[in-house]
């Protein structure tokens, strides 16, 4: 990995916490739950994301965001193997 790539994954971490408590005291101050609310916004975001991807990138961003998904919800046994991404979406570091 280059230094400009480990600098890119840094700020998209750094990116990423500072916006999950950003939603969760939003959460808080409106009285929601706070997983709840976290999801939700979550969910739009990933839909706003596949919804930007150029046609040529759709296919991998989607598989991208699948093999996350069943990195975090791990219990989840899937019968369809998920394929690798496509090769012209680029996956930071940080989310992989």
């Amino acid at each position: 990995m280059t230094e400009d790539e480990q600098r890119a994954n840094e700020r998209i971490a750094d990116c990423a916490k500072a916006v999950s408590a950003r939603i969760l005291s939003d959460a808080d101050e409106a009285g929601l739950d706070r997983l709840s609310f976290l999801m939700n916004v979550a969910t739009v975001l990933a839909s706003s994301a596949l919804a930007a991807q150029p046609d040529d990138q759709l296919q991998g961003a989607s598989r991208h965001l699948q093999n996350a998904l069943r990195l975090v919800h791990c219990l989840q046994e899937s019968p369809d193997p998920i394929d690798p991404p496509n090769s012209s979406f680029t996956i930071p570091e940080t989310l992989q």
